[in-house]
């Protein structure tokens, strides 16, 4: 970094963690007109201190003599801008650079001198643009000793004596504000809420000026606008598991837009509402991990299936300070929507987040979840086909309608493959409206009393394709042309192959990429009239049976349910 030498308006290099390392104060102001850049100071200070900026430079160099101190830093003349290289390393060492200094002084140019308290109030303080930048947030927090000074360079107070004002103007925690080491245990919603209402003049250093507070490292990308803060989210999600990144709500949301997000904020103006954050313990339920990967977030959790006309709630392990403080036993917690994509999931309604008893919340097993954090074109497409009927529901998803097995003694239980494209909570597949879809659900009917000497299993293959002439005009009636949905019944043979699908075992249903050959092979076997029902019959003594069969809907039912698959299981007697 580069100081100032308060003797001769020079700038010196320092090694600040170096053996040689010179004691330093350090400037926080806003920039005004005619600021002084690094060239100027360095190649034409006789012009330079002409310009009104100069005065800053000048009020804390005679500051730092005053106090026994010969070096300064101010960000305007000590960072050579024209280099990049300098620029980044300066922007992301800043909020360290900070908490070295001796001290900060901070000059609030339009803060006017006192005419009776020495310490300034909370309005006058308040409406100082010290308090609305983005820059200025880490450079109150970061170093121990900030002082204040006016417009006329006089001290008005320091952080520690303003601390009560400061917190009531800016939310920050009382502990933080005095003592910095904490930091790392806020939770990242509420450093984030600090930042909520504050500007820049660039898009980008929303972002960048919140590196410190997260101990985050980024390259700098000029031009890349809200990206920015995308960018800081994926690094941040990279090094915590605090699941408040995922609490913020989108406060500019308005009926024009469409109902579905990623996990991440466009801007921290949509944690504003999270000063009170606070994060819940649970000594069962585990804390979530996660992945970053480029399809979004891959995390082990428990969704709330509570509310299925809604979507799925995601649990985030977190509450608003005082809001459970009479409710230990049974906290309020926060949870965001999520709705099923063929590619995993994407967050809905993110103009909303639900804060309700941890009782109510109905979870689902573990599993690990794909979660979008910026939504595509595609995900986008699919959600709103799918959970919009008037945009083509027909050709968005194959559900299933089961009929209970009609006897005490036995127990059906049911597993979709492949697993990632299945719904539990719509009871569907997603088929991304292509013809080379094709799902499997395994049935297994066992003893209901745990005999493992009889058990019996099935397949129940569907798929698309696309119909026929004749077929074809039978659709266009209904104003829902596209893709027809085709379903087979199989089962296990005694030597171990497949009824129907010869040269192919168990294992192969259970492997989607062998499941996708087995779909092209059965498409060009079934030629134009693919199955439109199936059945098999599954041994259940020397007496009895079981019959599985499975029945497409009619067209005309599909209108109201959309593509269904109706799957009746009963028991007969062997004749």
């Amino acid at each position: 970094m580069w100081l100032i030498n308060c003797s001769n308006y020079t700038l010196e290099p320092n090694e600040i963690d170096g053996p040689d390392a010179k004691p330093y104060l350090i400037l926080s102001h806003t920039w005004g007109d005619e600021e002084v850049t690094f060239k100027e100071f360095t190649k034409y200070l006789n012009t330079a201190v002409e310009k009104k900026g100069f005065d800053k430079i000048r009020g804390i160099c005679q500051i730092a003599l005053d106090h026994g101190y010969n070096y300064v830093w101010v960000d305007t003349c000590c960072i050579d801008k024209s280099s990049s290289a300098e620029l980044t390393e300066s922007i992301n060492s800043m909020f360290y650079w900070y908490s070295k200094a001796d001290r900060c002084i901070a000059y609030l140019y339009d803060l006017q001198p006192s005419s009776g308290s020495f310490h300034p109030s909370k309005d006058e303080l308040r409406r100082c643009r010290w308090f609305t930048r983005g820059w200025t947030l880490q450079e109150l927090i970061a170093p121990s000793d900030v002082v204040f000074y006016d417009r006329t360079w006089k001290p008005r107070g320091s952080k520690n004596e303003l601390c009560d004002v400061i917190h009531a103007i800016t939310d920050i925690d009382k502990d933080t504000l005095m003592w910095p080491g904490k930091l790392p245990r806020i939770p990242i919603a509420r450093k984030m809420a600090w930042a909520a209402n504050r500007n820049s003049t660039r898009i980008e250093d929303k972002a960048y000026s919140l590196l410190g507070l997260f101990g985050i490292f980024m390259p700098l990308i000029y031009g890349e606008r809200e990206r920015a803060f995308i960018r800081l989210q994926e690094l941040i999600a990279q090094k915590t598991n605090d699941m408040s990144l995922f609490a913020w709500r989108d406060i500019h949301y308005d009926r024009s837009q469409t109902e579905y997000s990623g996990l991440f904020a466009n801007d921290p103006s949509w944690f504003t509402e999270c000063t009170t954050i606070a994060r819940i313990y649970d000594p069962v339920i585990p804390s979530p991990s996660w992945i970053m990967t480029n399809a979004g977030i891959e995390i082990t959790t428990a969704l709330d299936w509570s509310e299925i006309s809604q979507g799925y709630r995601l649990y985030l392990h977190c509450t608003y300070s005082g809001v459970d403080a009479d409710q230990d036993d049974d906290p309020l917690v926060l949870s965001i929507w999520l709705r099923k994509t063929s590619s995993g999931f994407v967050r809905y309604k993110p103009n909303e987040v639900c804060l309700q008893s941890q009782s109510k919340t109905r979870f689902g097993y573990s599993s690990l979840l794909s979660i979008a954090t910026s939504l595509t074109q595609r995900e986008l497409s699919d959600v709103v086909r799918f959970y919009h009927p008037q945009s083509h529901l027909l050709n968005s998803a194959i559900s299933f309608s089961w009929k209970d097995v009609a006897s005490p003694e036995l127990v059906c239980h049911q597993t979709y493959h492949p697993q990632h494209l299945w719904d539990h909570q719509q009871r569907c597949f997603f088929t991304s409206s292509h013809s080379r879809f094709i799902g499997l659900v395994e049935l297994q009917i066992s003893n209901a009393w745990g005999n493992q000497e009889w058990k019996r299993t099935c397949w129940i293959l569907c798929g698309l394709m696309m119909p026929t002439i004749s077929q074809f005009s039978e659709w266009a009636e209904t104003s829902e042309a596209g893709l027809r949905p085709w379903v087979m019944v199989i089962k296990q043979n005694d030597d171990g192959s497949l009824g129907g699908l010869e040269g192919h075992k168990y294992g192969d249903l259970l492997d989607p990429f062998r499941l996708s050959t087995i779909g092209h092979k059965l498409r060009a076997r079934f030629g134009s009239e693919p199955p439109t029902a199936g059945d098999c019959v599954l041994r259940y003594d020397a007496q009895r049976c079981l019959e599985v069969s499975a029945l497409i809907l009619s067209v005309s039912e599909q209108l109201q349910k959309g593509r269904t698959i109706e799957v009746i299981i009963v028991k007969s007697t062997i004749s």
